[in-house]
Protein backbone atom coordinates (compact mmCIF):
# COMPACT_ATOMS: atom_id res chain seq x y z
CA UNK A 1 0.00 0.00 0.00
CA UNK A 2 0.90 3.35 -0.53
CA UNK A 3 0.45 6.42 1.45
CA UNK A 4 -0.09 10.10 -0.15
CA UNK A 5 -0.36 13.65 0.95
CA UNK A 6 -0.68 17.11 -0.67
CA UNK A 7 1.15 19.40 1.39
CA UNK A 8 1.13 23.33 0.84
CA UNK A 9 4.49 24.99 1.26
CA UNK A 10 5.05 28.78 2.04
CA UNK A 11 8.40 30.22 1.97
CA UNK A 12 9.15 32.61 5.18
CA UNK A 13 12.42 33.91 3.74
CA UNK A 14 13.73 34.12 0.14
CA UNK A 15 15.08 30.95 -1.00
CA UNK A 16 18.31 30.09 -3.22
CA UNK A 17 17.71 27.34 -4.56
CA UNK A 18 19.26 26.73 -8.11
CA UNK A 19 19.14 24.67 -10.86
CA UNK A 20 21.90 23.71 -13.61
CA UNK A 21 22.26 27.26 -15.30
CA UNK A 22 21.66 28.75 -11.47
CA UNK A 23 18.95 30.03 -11.81
CA UNK A 24 16.30 29.77 -8.87
CA UNK A 25 13.48 28.05 -9.31
CA UNK A 26 11.08 25.64 -7.53
CA UNK A 27 12.87 22.14 -7.76
CA UNK A 28 11.54 18.91 -6.08
CA UNK A 29 15.85 17.36 -5.99
CA UNK A 30 16.38 19.81 -2.68
CA UNK A 31 12.92 18.99 -0.88
CA UNK A 32 14.03 15.30 -1.38
CA UNK A 33 17.14 15.97 0.36
CA UNK A 34 15.71 17.92 2.90
CA UNK A 35 13.52 15.12 2.95
CA UNK A 36 16.35 12.45 3.98
CA UNK A 37 18.71 14.76 6.09
CA UNK A 38 15.39 14.63 8.45
CA UNK A 39 14.61 11.47 8.21
CA UNK A 40 18.04 10.59 9.49
CA UNK A 41 17.80 12.33 12.41
CA UNK A 42 14.56 10.70 13.21
CA UNK A 43 15.59 6.79 12.32
CA UNK A 44 18.72 7.55 14.49
CA UNK A 45 17.41 6.33 17.18
CA UNK A 46 16.42 3.37 16.18
CA UNK A 47 19.26 2.58 14.09
CA UNK A 48 21.08 2.99 17.27
CA UNK A 49 22.70 5.58 16.11
CA UNK A 50 24.86 3.63 13.77
CA UNK A 51 25.96 5.24 10.76
CA UNK A 52 26.11 2.32 8.57
CA UNK A 53 23.02 0.63 9.68
CA UNK A 54 21.38 4.49 8.49
CA UNK A 55 23.05 4.44 5.73
CA UNK A 56 21.78 1.40 4.30
CA UNK A 57 18.23 2.16 5.13
CA UNK A 58 18.01 5.11 3.76
CA UNK A 59 19.39 3.65 0.34
CA UNK A 60 16.61 1.17 0.42
CA UNK A 61 14.07 3.68 1.03
CA UNK A 62 14.85 6.71 -1.34
CA UNK A 63 17.45 5.18 -4.01
CA UNK A 64 20.85 3.94 -4.53
CA UNK A 65 23.48 2.05 -6.25
CA UNK A 66 25.81 0.83 -3.63
CA UNK A 67 24.26 -2.16 -1.85
CA UNK A 68 25.68 -4.96 -2.77
CA UNK A 69 21.75 -6.52 -3.38
CA UNK A 70 22.17 -4.05 -6.14
CA UNK A 71 21.14 -0.85 -7.03
CA UNK A 72 17.44 0.46 -6.20
CA UNK A 73 14.97 3.01 -6.96
CA UNK A 74 13.60 5.51 -4.50
CA UNK A 75 10.33 4.31 -2.59
CA UNK A 76 9.34 7.97 -2.22
CA UNK A 77 7.96 9.85 -5.01
CA UNK A 78 7.87 13.95 -5.08
CA UNK A 79 5.81 16.16 -7.45
CA UNK A 80 5.35 20.01 -7.60
CA UNK A 81 2.66 22.09 -8.74
CA UNK A 82 4.93 24.24 -10.68
CA UNK A 83 8.21 24.77 -11.42
CA UNK A 84 8.55 28.36 -11.63
CA UNK A 85 11.68 30.89 -12.02
CA UNK A 86 12.41 33.20 -8.87
CA UNK A 87 12.73 37.18 -9.46
CA UNK A 88 15.96 38.58 -11.07
CA UNK A 89 16.60 41.24 -8.71
CA UNK A 90 17.16 42.00 -5.31
CA UNK A 91 14.77 44.79 -4.30
CA UNK A 92 15.56 44.77 -0.66
CA UNK A 93 17.57 47.09 1.35
CA UNK A 94 19.69 45.57 3.88
CA UNK A 95 19.78 46.26 7.49
CA UNK A 96 22.82 46.90 9.37
CA UNK A 97 24.00 45.18 12.59
CA UNK A 98 27.15 46.09 15.25
CA UNK A 99 30.26 43.88 14.79
CA UNK A 100 32.73 44.52 17.49
CA UNK A 101 35.59 43.23 15.13
CA UNK A 102 35.08 45.42 12.15
CA UNK A 103 34.97 50.10 12.43
CA UNK A 104 31.48 49.95 10.15
CA UNK A 105 28.21 48.28 10.93
CA UNK A 106 27.74 45.21 9.01
CA UNK A 107 25.19 44.70 6.63
CA UNK A 108 22.39 41.57 8.27
CA UNK A 109 21.31 40.29 4.61
CA UNK A 110 25.24 40.37 3.30
CA UNK A 111 26.68 38.51 6.40
CA UNK A 112 24.61 35.77 6.71
CA UNK A 113 23.77 35.21 2.87
CA UNK A 114 26.82 35.91 1.62
CA UNK A 115 27.60 34.04 -1.46
CA UNK A 116 24.12 33.74 -2.65
CA UNK A 117 24.40 37.51 -2.15
CA UNK A 118 27.31 39.83 -3.11
CA UNK A 119 27.81 43.66 -3.07
CA UNK A 120 28.91 45.81 -5.31
CA UNK A 121 30.57 49.32 -5.20
CA UNK A 122 28.21 50.87 -7.96
CA UNK A 123 25.01 49.00 -7.52
CA UNK A 124 25.14 47.75 -3.96
CA UNK A 125 23.72 44.57 -2.95
CA UNK A 126 22.46 42.34 -5.28
CA UNK A 127 22.28 38.22 -6.44
CA UNK A 128 25.20 36.06 -7.36
CA UNK A 129 23.25 34.33 -9.58
CA UNK A 130 20.15 34.37 -11.79
CA UNK A 131 17.42 34.64 -9.44
CA UNK A 132 15.88 33.63 -5.84
CA UNK A 133 12.67 32.66 -5.11
CA UNK A 134 11.00 35.28 -2.91
CA UNK A 135 9.35 34.95 0.70
CA UNK A 136 5.54 34.56 0.66
CA UNK A 137 5.82 32.31 -2.41
CA UNK A 138 4.15 28.94 -2.43
CA UNK A 139 3.78 25.42 -4.06
CA UNK A 140 2.17 22.46 -3.18
CA UNK A 141 3.84 19.40 -2.41
CA UNK A 142 3.00 16.08 -3.43
CA UNK A 143 4.25 12.86 -2.47
CA UNK A 144 3.98 9.25 -1.85
CA UNK A 145 5.69 7.10 0.28
CA UNK A 146 5.18 2.80 0.74
CA UNK A 147 2.74 2.16 4.17
CA UNK A 148 5.02 0.46 6.10
CA UNK A 149 7.19 3.69 6.15
CA UNK A 150 5.41 5.02 9.17
CA UNK A 151 8.51 7.61 10.43
CA UNK A 152 7.60 9.84 7.78
CA UNK A 153 4.58 11.69 9.04
CA UNK A 154 7.33 12.48 11.56
CA UNK A 155 9.57 13.72 9.42
CA UNK A 156 7.44 16.02 8.16
CA UNK A 157 6.50 17.31 11.21
CA UNK A 158 10.04 17.99 12.06
CA UNK A 159 10.28 19.85 8.39
CA UNK A 160 8.15 22.19 9.16
CA UNK A 161 9.22 23.11 12.70
CA UNK A 162 13.28 23.17 11.53
CA UNK A 163 13.21 22.92 8.13
CA UNK A 164 15.35 25.44 5.91
CA UNK A 165 16.25 24.30 1.94
CA UNK A 166 18.72 26.10 -0.35
CA UNK A 167 21.59 28.27 -0.15
CA UNK A 168 22.92 29.73 3.26
CA UNK A 169 19.90 27.78 4.51
CA UNK A 170 21.37 26.96 8.14
CA UNK A 171 21.52 31.11 8.36
CA UNK A 172 17.95 31.17 8.08
CA UNK A 173 17.53 31.30 4.30
CA UNK A 174 14.98 29.55 2.83
CA UNK A 175 12.80 28.62 5.79
CA UNK A 176 9.92 26.98 5.06
CA UNK A 177 6.33 25.66 6.46
CA UNK A 178 3.60 23.50 5.57
CA UNK A 179 0.18 25.18 5.72
CA UNK A 180 -1.84 23.69 8.48
CA UNK A 181 1.19 21.88 10.93
CA UNK A 182 1.09 22.47 14.71
CA UNK A 183 2.84 25.03 16.11
CA UNK A 184 5.91 23.38 18.23
CA UNK A 185 5.38 22.31 22.02
CA UNK A 186 7.59 21.17 24.62
CA UNK A 187 5.27 18.00 24.88
CA UNK A 188 5.35 17.13 21.54
CA UNK A 189 6.45 13.47 20.84
CA UNK A 190 7.90 13.93 17.41
CA UNK A 191 10.11 16.39 19.22
CA UNK A 192 11.03 14.24 21.96
CA UNK A 193 11.87 11.23 19.53
CA UNK A 194 14.79 13.28 18.26
CA UNK A 195 16.35 14.90 21.33
CA UNK A 196 19.71 13.72 22.72
CA UNK A 197 22.02 14.69 25.30
CA UNK A 198 24.38 16.96 24.14
CA UNK A 199 27.56 14.66 25.55
CA UNK A 200 26.39 12.18 24.05
CA UNK A 201 26.08 13.60 20.60
CA UNK A 202 29.86 14.66 21.01
CA UNK A 203 30.58 11.35 20.47
CA UNK A 204 29.57 11.25 17.32
CA UNK A 205 31.21 13.38 13.90
CA UNK A 206 27.39 13.63 12.08
CA UNK A 207 24.23 15.78 12.93
CA UNK A 208 21.98 12.78 14.02
CA UNK A 209 19.66 14.35 16.88
CA UNK A 210 18.87 17.86 18.48
CA UNK A 211 21.03 18.25 21.88
CA UNK A 212 19.38 18.99 25.02
CA UNK A 213 21.12 19.67 28.40
CA UNK A 214 19.54 20.10 32.16
CA UNK A 215 17.85 23.33 31.03
CA UNK A 216 15.90 20.99 28.35
CA UNK A 217 16.12 21.24 24.26
CA UNK A 218 18.89 23.31 22.66
CA UNK A 219 16.31 25.33 20.95
CA UNK A 220 15.98 29.39 21.50
CA UNK A 221 12.88 31.41 20.20
CA UNK A 222 12.21 34.94 19.83
CA UNK A 223 10.19 36.20 22.41
CA UNK A 224 9.05 38.97 20.20
CA UNK A 225 7.48 38.56 16.67
CA UNK A 226 9.11 40.71 13.90
CA UNK A 227 7.07 42.53 11.24
CA UNK A 228 8.72 41.01 8.35
CA UNK A 229 11.74 38.59 7.84
CA UNK A 230 14.19 41.80 6.76
CA UNK A 231 13.98 42.37 10.69
CA UNK A 232 14.07 39.14 11.44
CA UNK A 233 17.29 38.76 9.66
CA UNK A 234 18.90 41.08 10.76
CA UNK A 235 17.75 40.26 15.07
CA UNK A 236 19.73 36.68 13.89
CA UNK A 237 23.09 38.07 12.45
CA UNK A 238 22.96 40.01 15.61
CA UNK A 239 23.02 37.24 17.65
CA UNK A 240 24.71 35.46 15.81
CA UNK A 241 28.05 38.47 15.63
CA UNK A 242 27.75 38.36 19.53
CA UNK A 243 27.83 34.29 20.33
CA UNK A 244 30.83 34.24 17.73
CA UNK A 245 32.63 37.25 18.64
CA UNK A 246 32.45 36.03 22.43
CA UNK A 247 35.86 34.38 21.37
CA UNK A 248 38.74 36.35 20.33
CA UNK A 249 41.71 35.05 18.21
CA UNK A 250 45.04 34.68 19.44
CA UNK A 251 46.64 34.01 16.30
CA UNK A 252 45.89 35.15 12.42
CA UNK A 253 46.36 33.49 9.10
CA UNK A 254 47.84 30.41 8.80
CA UNK A 255 47.64 29.57 12.43
CA UNK A 256 49.95 26.58 13.96
CA UNK A 257 46.08 25.97 16.06
CA UNK A 258 42.90 25.60 16.56
CA UNK A 259 41.47 27.90 18.83
CA UNK A 260 37.55 28.15 19.69
CA UNK A 261 35.90 30.12 17.53
CA UNK A 262 37.31 27.69 14.53
CA UNK A 263 35.14 24.96 16.49
CA UNK A 264 31.69 27.17 15.62
CA UNK A 265 32.31 26.72 12.10
CA UNK A 266 35.11 26.80 9.74
CA UNK A 267 36.90 27.90 7.35
CA UNK A 268 36.90 31.82 9.32
CA UNK A 269 37.86 34.75 7.16
CA UNK A 270 41.52 35.48 7.69
CA UNK A 271 41.89 32.62 10.36
CA UNK A 272 42.83 29.35 8.49
CA UNK A 273 45.22 26.82 10.30
CA UNK A 274 47.67 25.16 8.65
CA UNK A 275 46.84 22.16 9.49
CA UNK A 276 43.53 21.84 8.14
CA UNK A 277 44.57 23.01 4.61
CA UNK A 278 42.90 25.09 2.02
CA UNK A 279 39.45 22.64 1.68
CA UNK A 280 38.26 22.22 5.12
CA UNK A 281 35.20 22.27 6.10
CA UNK A 282 32.60 22.52 8.76
CA UNK A 283 29.29 23.60 8.51
CA UNK A 284 27.47 25.58 11.26
CA UNK A 285 26.07 23.34 14.33
CA UNK A 286 23.76 26.22 15.22
CA UNK A 287 21.32 26.75 12.65
CA UNK A 288 18.23 29.60 12.09
CA UNK A 289 14.76 29.12 11.17
CA UNK A 290 11.71 31.51 10.77
CA UNK A 291 8.54 30.02 11.35
CA UNK A 292 4.81 31.27 12.53
CA UNK A 293 4.03 30.72 16.00
CA UNK A 294 0.04 29.87 17.24
CA UNK A 295 -0.99 33.61 16.30
CA UNK A 296 0.76 33.40 12.95
CA UNK A 297 3.28 36.00 13.88
CA UNK A 298 6.68 35.49 12.43
CA UNK A 299 9.60 34.49 14.89
CA UNK A 300 13.25 33.32 14.78
CA UNK A 301 14.40 29.73 16.07
CA UNK A 302 18.03 28.98 17.04
CA UNK A 303 18.90 25.17 17.48
CA UNK A 304 21.61 23.03 17.96
CA UNK A 305 22.66 19.70 15.80
CA UNK A 306 25.73 18.94 17.75
CA UNK A 307 28.15 16.58 16.66
CA UNK A 308 32.02 16.07 17.69
CA UNK A 309 34.11 18.43 14.59
CA UNK A 310 35.31 15.58 12.44
CA UNK A 311 38.52 17.12 11.26
CA UNK A 312 41.96 15.64 12.94
CA UNK A 313 43.83 17.11 15.59
CA UNK A 314 41.47 18.99 17.77
CA UNK A 315 42.55 19.05 21.57
CA UNK A 316 39.94 21.61 22.78
CA UNK A 317 37.35 21.25 25.37
CA UNK A 318 34.42 20.89 22.54
CA UNK A 319 31.77 20.56 25.01
CA UNK A 320 32.99 23.59 27.13
CA UNK A 321 33.04 25.89 24.03
CA UNK A 322 29.19 24.69 23.23
CA UNK A 323 28.17 25.67 26.79
CA UNK A 324 29.50 28.82 26.63
CA UNK A 325 27.24 29.90 23.85
CA UNK A 326 24.29 28.33 25.35
CA UNK A 327 24.56 30.10 28.48
CA UNK A 328 25.41 33.26 25.95
CA UNK A 329 21.94 32.75 24.30
CA UNK A 330 20.23 31.66 27.84
CA UNK A 331 21.69 35.28 29.16
CA UNK A 332 20.19 36.79 25.94
CA UNK A 333 16.78 38.72 27.32
CA UNK A 334 15.54 38.64 23.64
CA UNK A 335 15.49 34.97 23.30
CA UNK A 336 14.28 32.06 25.30
CA UNK A 337 14.31 28.74 25.68
CA UNK A 338 11.39 25.99 24.11
CA UNK A 339 8.18 26.41 26.33
CA UNK A 340 8.71 29.95 27.64
CA UNK A 341 5.67 31.97 27.23
CA UNK A 342 4.48 33.10 23.83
Amino acid sequence: MINRNELRIELLSPTFLGNAEKKGIWRTPPLKALLREWWRIAAAPAAGYRHQTLRDQEGMLFGQAWLESGASRSKVRLALAHWKEGKSQWGHQDQTVKHGEVKSPVGSQLYLGYGPLIYKRDTGLGLQNNSVLEAGGSNVLKLAWPAEETIIPQVLQLIHWFGTVGGRSRNGWGSLAFAGQDTLHAEQSALKAVLRPLIDCLQLDWPHAIGQDKQGALIWESKKPFADWVAAMRFLAQTKIEYRTMFSFSTGAGSNRIEDRHIIAYPVTHHDVRAWGGQARLANQLRFKLFRDSQQRLRARIYHTPHVCPLPDVRLDQLAVWQKIHGRLDQNPELQRLGGAQ
